[in-house]
Parts: C-alpha cells; sequence; structure tokens
C-alpha cells in the first residue's frame, strides 16, 4: 500500500519529533516541531492556531502527542506505521512490545481482524517492518505473551482503555496475579510495581501480601511499552492518566479527528487535504426534505442514481444508503423505515439490513461481495463505530438535525472513497445526505457542528456542504457533483464587536462573510470584486495597526480579480435568435406545446381499441395472463371476488359496463381532452373488447387498473403522434413558416450560470470560453472525455471569437423544439464573422438513432431559417475527427 503525501508528512513530523525528544526532550522537541510547521503556514498565506505541550503529570519525561486526522484518514495504517518509528527514532528497540488502545469492543474486534491477517495491508507493512516478526494478542489472550516473544518479535497488545481503567485494579484481569507471566518477572527491578493487598493475599494462600504481583500491568511497566490511542478524544480523563502512571509507557501517541483542546497536537491533517488525496467524498451533496418520508423517497433515488453510475466504473462499486431511524418511543421508527421502503418504494427485503443492538443483520455480511444484494442499512446508532464501508454513498437523516442524534457519527460512514482513488463520474465522488429539516440553512447549519466534530475545520465546513444542483435531469439525479465557478476570496480579521456583525450581515449579498473565533475575532471573507464601499467598512473595523497590511492585501486581491476576469466579465456576450413559427398570422416559439393549441386534432379520429400487443388475455382453466408494457403478471383466480365498483346498484353487465367507462374516464382523465370527447372514446374501447375479444364484463372489472393504465398509455401514444405531425407541419412541411426576430433572442453574457456549477478543466485552459479559462459549466468526463475534446477543439478554432458551454434544462439556455420536449445543443459560438455557430456531440452509440436525427433535423432548420451554422458531431465522420468535421462546417476543410 503506497502512503499518501499527507500520511508521509504526518510520520515524517511524528519521525522528528521522536528524534528531538530523544536528545532534548519532549517538550522541547515539540516547541520546535510546531514553530517549524507555524512558519511554513505563515509562508502559504495560512495563519497557525496556537499550541502548547502539556507534559503528563506523572510522566513529564514521556512523549506525548497528538496526531489530528479527520475521518477516513486511514488513522489505523499510520498507528501501524508509529510503531517502526518509535521503535527506531526513540525506543531503540529492535522489537518493541505495543499497548494498542481503542474505543470500543467492536473496532478492538476489527482492528484485530486486521492486524491478525497477514493478507491485510496493515499487517503487511508491519511485517515489512519488522522483518515477519510480529506477534498480535487480544488483550485477552496476554496470558500467551512468552519471555522470547518479546526477544524475537515486535508484539502488539489490542485493548480496550475500559479493561486498563478503574479505581480498585482488583476489579480488572490485567492487574490480577497470574502464575503464567512468572518467567518475565525473573530477575527485574521490581520498584515502582503493584504488590499483593492484604485482602488479595486473604482470598489466595498462594500470595503473599506485599509481594510483586505476576499482572500484565506490571509487566508492561517493566518493558515500557509504546502506548497509541485510537479516537484518543475517548479516553482523556485523570483517570486514564492513572492508567498511564501504572503501566509507564516509554512514548504515548494518540490519534483522533476531534482532539479535545489544542494541547500536544503535533500535526494536523485537514479534510481538504484527504480529499485531494483521494480518500474522502467531497463535497456532501445535502437536500433537505419537508417530511422523513421524502427524505427516504429521496435518498432511494439517488441511491439508485449512483448505482446505474456505479456500473460504467472499472471497480466494483454497490453504493448504500444508510437510513438513520429513531429509537422505540419516537418516529419513524426501524420497522416504519423498513415498511416505507418495502411497500411504497419497492424494494425487496433481501436488499435490506438492520443494523442496530438487537438486529444485527450486518454481522457477517461482505458488502464489498458482488454478489452481496444489500443496498440499504437502517439503523439508529450501531453503525458510529466499528463499521467500515466505502460504498456506502447516502446517508438519510430522518429527524431533525437539532436533535439528539448520531449523525454526526452515520456522516462519517460515508466519507470513505471507495477503494482511494477518485472515480471518473463525478458523481461518485461526493457523498450525499437527505435530511429531514425543511431549510437547506437549517440543515447546513445542523451538520457544521456534527462536521466540526468529525475532524473538519470551520473553514472545511463551509467548503464542502453543498445544495443540491439547479434541477434534476433526465436521470433523476438530486444532486449536481460539481462545485459552483469560485472567485477570489480575500480573508481579514477585524474584533468581533456588535457593531462589526451587524455592518458584516448587511453586506452578505455584496459576498461578505465572516466565521467567529475564540480569540475574539471574525474572520472576514469576501467573493470576488471588493467594492470601495466593502473595502472601506471591513477597514473601518480593522486595528489600527492593521490597516496598511489590509490596504496591501486588499490591492493584490483586485490584482488577482483583475486577472480572473472572463470574456463575460470583460463584457463579452453571445446573442442567439431563437426559432419563431408563424402560424394563423401570430408568431411565437416554436414549441410543440404552443402549435399543438393551434392546430385541431380529436381523440375520435384513431380506433377506439387496444390491440393484440398493447393489451390481451388468455384464459386457462383458472389461470388468468395479462401482458403489460412487456412486463408479464400472472394470478391465480380464486373464490374471493373483486369489490364492486362504486354506483353498482345492480349487477346486471348493462350497468356494469357503464359503471367501468365512467370510471375509466375518471382515471384517464387529461387535461386537453374533453370529457365529451374522452368518454365515447372509452366507451368503445370497452366494447371492443367485450365484443370482438368475447371477454367477459366481470373479467374487465378483475383487470380494471391494468385496463385504466393501458389507456392512459394509448392516449399518450396518440397525443405523441399527433406531436410529430404537428411539429412536421410547422416547421417541415412545403407549407412551414419557420422565422426568427432579433427582438427574440437567447443572451449569454456574465449574470447568466452564475449559481450553476462547473467543474475544473485541470492543466488545460480554454482560450475563449465566455465564463472562464479553466472552468465551464458541466462538460461530461474529464480533459479525456470526448465532449471535452469538442470543447477543444472548438475553442481551438481561429474563427471562433468566443464560446459557452449551453446547459441543458436551463431557464436561461438556448434552446430548439422536439416533439414534446426542448433540445439543448451542447455548445455555442460566435465566429468571428458575426454569425453564430452551434455544436451538438453525439456519441457513437447515440449516432444513429431517432433523437440524434430528430436533433439534427431542426438544428439545420434554425441554422437555415437564421443564416447561422449548425452541426452535429461525432467522434469521426467519414474518416474525419472532430477538429475536422468543425472546420468543414465553416468552409475551412480541404476540397
Amino acid at each position: 500500500m503506497q502512503l499518501k503525501d499527507y500520511q508521509k508528512s504526518t510520520l515524517a513530523a511524528l519521525d522528528t519529533f521522536f528524534a528531538r525528544a530523544l536528545a532534548e526532550g519532549p517538550e522541547t522537541a515539540f516547541n520546535k516541531a510546531v514553530k517549524d510547521q507555524d512558519d511554513l503556514a505563515r509562508l502559504e498565506g495560512r495563519k497557525p492556531e496556537a499550541r502548547a505541550y502539556k507534559p503528563l503529570q506523572e510522566l513529564p519525561n514521556t512523549p506525548y502527542v497528538c496526531l489530528r486526522l479527520p475521518t477516513g484518514g486511514g488513522k489505523t495504517l499510520l498507528a501501524a506505521e508509529t510503531i517502526r518509528i518509535a521503535a527506531r527514532s526513540y525506543m531503540r528497540r529492535t522489537y518493541p512490545l505495543t499497548l494498542w488502545f481503542v474505543p470500543s469492543d467492536a473496532i478492538k474486534t476489527q482492528t484485530l481482524e486486521a492486524l491478525k491477517n497477514r493478507t491485510h495491508a496493515y499487517r503487511r507493512r508491519l511485517d515489512e517492518n519488522f522483518g515477519g516478526h510480529v506477534r498480535v494478542f487480544d488483550i485477552s489472550e496476554f496470558e500467551m505473551l512468552r519471555p522470547q516473544d518479546l526477544e524475537r518479535s515486535a508484539c502488539v497488545v489490542v485493548s480496550t482503555i475500559q479493561s486498563f481503567r478503574v479505581k480498585d485494579t482488583g476489579n480488572r484481569k490485567v492487574y490480577d496475579h497470574h502464575e503464567e507471566l512468572e518467567p518475565h518477572f525473573s530477575g527485574i527491578p521490581t520498584e515502582g510495581m503493584e504488590t499483593v493487598s492484604a485482602e488479595e493475599a486473604a482470598d489466595n494462600d498462594m500470595l503473599r501480601e506485599g509481594a510483586v504481583k505476576f499482572s500484565f500491568a506490571n509487566l508492561l511497566y517493566h518493558q515500557r511499552a509504546l502506548m497509541i490511542v485510537d479516537e484518543a478524544h475517548n479516553a482523556v480523563s485523570g483517570l486514564t492518566r492513572e492508567v498511564q502512571a501504572r503501566i509507564r509507557p516509554a512514548a504515548i501517541v494518540e490519534f483522533t479527528a476531534t482532539p479535545r483542546g489544542r494541547n500536544n497536537i503535533l500535526y494536523s491533517v485537514t479534510a481538504s487535504a484527504l480529499k485531494n488525496e483521494e480518500m474522502i467524498k467531497l463535497p456532501i451533496r445535502v437536500r433537505p426534505h419537508d417530511d422523513w418520508r421524502d427524505a427516504v423517497s429521496g435518498a432511494v433515488a439517488t441511491r439508485h442514481m449512483l448505482e446505474e453510475k456505479a456500473a460504467k466504473d472499472r471497480d466494483h462499486i454497490r453504493p448504500v444508503a444508510l437510513y438513520q431511524a429513531q429509537a422505540k418511543n419516537g418516529h419513524p421508527t426501524v420497522a416504519e423505515v423498513k415498511r416505507y421502503l418495502i411497500e411504497e418504494k419497492l424494494i425487496p427485503e433481501n436488499r435490506i439490513k438492520i443494523a442496530t443492538g438487537e438486529q444485527r443483520e450486518l454481522d457477517g455480511v461482505d458488502l464489498r461481495n458482488p454478489a452481496e444484494q444489500t443496498r440499504h442499512v437502517i439503523t439508529v446508532q450501531a453503525l458510529k463505530e466499528g463499521w467500515d464501508c466505502p460504498s456506502a454513498y447516502v446517508l438519510c437523516a430522518t429527524q431533525r438535525l437539532s436533535s439528539r442524534t448520531a449523525v454526526e457519527q452515520l456522516l462519517g460512514r460515508v466519507l470513505r472513497m471507495p477503494f482511494a482513488a477518485r472515480r471518473k463520474d463525478a458523481a461518485l465522488n461526493c457523498a450525499y445526505a437527505h435530511v429531514s429539516e425543511p431549510s437547506f440553512r437549517d440543515a447546513a447549519e445542523g451538520l457544521r457542528d456534527k462536521l466540526i466534530d468529525m475532524g473538519f475545520t470551520d473553514e472545511e465546513v463551509r467548503e464542502s456542504l453543498k445544495p443540491r444542483g439547479v434541477e434534476q435531469n433526465d436521470q433523476g439525479e438530486l444532486f449536481d457533483p460539481d462545485p459552483v465557478r469560485p472567485r477570489p476570496v480575500m480573508q481579514f480579521s477585524v474584533p468581533d464587536t456588535p457593531e462589526a456583525r451587524e455592518q458584516l450581515n448587511a453586506m452578505q449579498d455584496e459576498g461578505v462573510d465572516y466565521i467567529p473565533k475564540d480569540d475574539g475575532s471574525l474572520v472576514v471573507g469576501v467573493k470576488g470584486e471588493i467594492t470601495d464601499e466593502v473595502a472601506s467598512a471591513v477597514r473601518h473595523h480593522t486595528r489600527e495597526a492593521d490597516r496598511s497590511r489590509f490596504d496591501a492585501e486588499l490591492e493584490q486581491h483586485r490584482l488577482k480579480v483583475a486577472q480572473s476576469r472572463t470574456l463575460a466579465q470583460q463584457g463579452k456576450v453571445i446573442e442567439v435568435p431563437q426559432l419563431l413559427v408563424e402560424m394563423e398570422g401570430e408568431t411565437f416559439v416554436a414549441e410543440t406545446d404552443a402549435i399543438m393549441e393551434r392546430v385541431d386534432w380529436s381523440l375520435a379520429k384513431h380506433p377506439a381499441q387496444l390491440t393484440e400487443t398493447e393489451l390481451s388475455f388468455h384464459r386457462n382453466q383458472d389461470v388468468i395472463e395479462i401482458d403489460l408494457e412487456g412486463e408479464k403478471l400472472v394470478y391465480s383466480r380464486t373464490t374471493e371476488q373483486q369489490p364492486p365498483l362504486k354506483g353498482l346498484s345492480a349487477p346486471s353487465d348493462a350497468d356494469i359496463e357503464a359503471s367501468l367507462v365512467q370510471w375509466l374516464e375518471r382515471e384517464c382523465r387529461v387535461p386537453d381532452i374533453t370529457q365529451a370527447e374522452m368518454l365515447p372514446w372509452i366507451a368503445g374501447v370497452v366494447a371492443d373488447l367485450l365484443t370482438r375479444r368475447d371477454i367477459n364484463i366481470r373479467t374487465l372489472i378483475d383487470w380494471q387498473h391494468q385496463i385504466a393504465a393501458r389507456i392512459r398509455w394509448k392516449v399518450g401514444e396518440i397525443r405523441q403522434t399527433e406531436r410529430k405531425n404537428a411539429q412536421q407541419m410547422a416547421l417541415f412541411d412545403e407549407g412551414a413558416k419557420p422565422t426568427w426576430s432579433e427582438t427574440r433572442l437567447v443572451r449569454f453574457d456574465d449574470s447568466i450560470y452564475r449559481n450553476v456549477p462547473t467543474q475544473s478543466t485541470g492543466a488545460f485552459r480554454f482560450r475563449k470560453h465566455l465564463l472562464g479559462a479553466d472552468r465551464a459549466p458541466l462538460i461530461d468526463g474529464d480533459a479525456n472525455g470526448e465532449e471535452f475534446q469538442c470543447a477543444w477543439a472548438l475553442d481551438s478554432l481561429e474563427q471562433v471569437d468566443v464560446w459557452v458551454r449551453n446547459v441543458a434544462r436551463h431557464e436561461d439556455s438556448f434552446f430548439l423544439p422536439r416533439v414534446g420536449r426542448r433540445f439543448f445543443p451542447d455548445f455555442v459560438a460566435r465566429l468571428n464573422d458575426g454569425r453564430l455557430f452551434v455544436v451538438e456531440y453525439k456519441g457513437e452509440h447515440l449516432v444513429g438513432a431517432p433523437e440524434a436525427r430528430e436533433k439534427d433535423m431542426i438544428g439545420r432548420v434554425w441554422a437555415k431559417t437564421t443564416g447561422n451554422v449548425y452541426l452535429t458531431v461525432r467522434k469521426v465522420s467519414h474518416g474525419v475527427d472532430v477538429p475536422g468535421q468543425l472546420q468543414n462546417a465553416l468552409g475551412l476543410g480541404s476540397d
């Protein structure tokens, strides 16, 4: 396993500290390490946070430091590496003894499984570091530890802190006398070790009062073991300090995401570093919902969207959704959430697991196994420790975040990145949270403190929590995975006063924000352009001694803003004429619905029949089979009758038929077809089934809902046919009158897409993109993606003055009419000669599809009507690549 850069930096800081501590003492070593880090932070423009070394009262000369890593940072791997570093740089032992503390039995089991498994990455690191001479023990196995083990192997004993943390040492096995440990005490100094008490001697004839106990604690006292403390924030107490004094460790290294206070933090890793190293999924996309049922539905939809994307990934990823239900006295309970998933969301029961204190259905389940069907996990708080599944992507919190829940622990379960590598599809690089919280502001605030508890900084929380995207797309994605295009930010500290807060709050619309700090200051951040009014207000609240520095930073920020101005910010615009159509003396935007309003069509012109392929009944003894939209449903006949329809007062077939027709009309009613037209047409359908198909009326009653579904589908098909005919007549037939007007333009300028997420172009820089050289809205894939390559080719054309990514389904984007929907071409460019060049990229798998042909036809109509250029581009067309196709469309290709 290759270490990440932040892990290497963490271990390097620890190695340097131990080497210095051996020569100069731990406090001096700590202070020098902090100074080196603070100097580097200032050089990089970061403000270091104050840290101080606080020695252990009972062991002042024992090195005692804390390494802060956010959730998902690989603390266990670094702990394993710490053993090598401590042994080499401080303990000066070939084979050290390590006491490895964890906060719970669940994590102890997980840690032991990893360290005892010689194929696991953590154990492989230990074996590499000590030449394979490694032995790992559960605390319950310490009696098996032999003197020769300590002489010939690096020994690791994994224990919970609870096994040692007692006031009365007679209540723990580690402090008891064990004859099996006697060989360890032969000929060693025993000063300071715990001795047999009078009560213990009275209870055991083999013990002598005042004699040294052959206990594991005394063995540790002599051996001066390295102490590693995982999740150290759970171990901070005076009693724990007593434990440390009893076993006299050679050094103590703590690992935590949330250290209490700032004492002895030797090195801190930010969540941003983990994101950069592809260890965690960020940002967290949060979607608020008014009700827990909506939150569950959103989580199901998001997980399904992710599974579709994961199917295309190179590695096996099956996204899992976690549902945080409530205890028995709250709502929804585990049972209610499960019932909703099964009955309302139609989730198969074998895909749902419950993990609570009472139901442990995840025990023994390997979610990494491609054959495992689990996709939904319901819990209350049982997953807060000891459960690690990188394929967990979606958290659903079913209660207001202000309540006392385990949301912060559950969030940690959806942050780990599968295979610690960024996925090609950006959606798979994010974590998702659906919360039963009506307001995004309230939801974000509720999650803010919980993320800080997980090891995020205030600034990282603000950057990592993102609202949902502009809207859903065709695949039902509830979130957009890409960040909104960034603007340069200037930060400056001012004293925290009521006057300062009031004035800064009033300027939020101008990009001003602030973060309160514990030292009585506000870190003020201003995004993008800083007006003189804003600059004057912030400067007014700065300290007198800081104002010259403020002026210098303001000048640098304004220079940075000027350099980052996009072509749109420099005043360039692209204006694209909409396609209009003239009908019956009116000119309007060419959209199918508008055309249909001016076309006479009638349901009566279409046969009132459901064909054999649309709906077929087969009778075979007691079995009825119905074929609906390709899904075959087989039911067995029983003596139980369907309840009669409302209004049936007599059982005659004629009355039943009339009531069925009326019920079907109500079920199939649509706004653009009157009851007077719909009722006789449905009556014709029913009559056709009764007469031509010879189906009994009571059989139709049995299948009334299925028949209604097929009628709705049939009416939709008829309407779609009429739409196609109307669009053909209005835009393509000989008498069609497509047109355009200078008053009906789509304008692309600096105000467009302000809230639309964008993605970085990596090392590439567009020269002519309207909205920025290094960012563009939602181009698919990375720099190797086909659509990105098309954008790059467009940008490189000398004839192009400026271009923009045309965002699909955005209200301000340019569209052309398709039958019943809008078509948004991928790119819009303005050429140097003033013409417009509209480009649609089509993947090879879609080139011959009817949709692609329809788009190409309407694009050519727009180009011919407005005097501009339209092109559908593919990867290769008749042996010509993308740049060649673009040049040919502009008349630049070779003859």
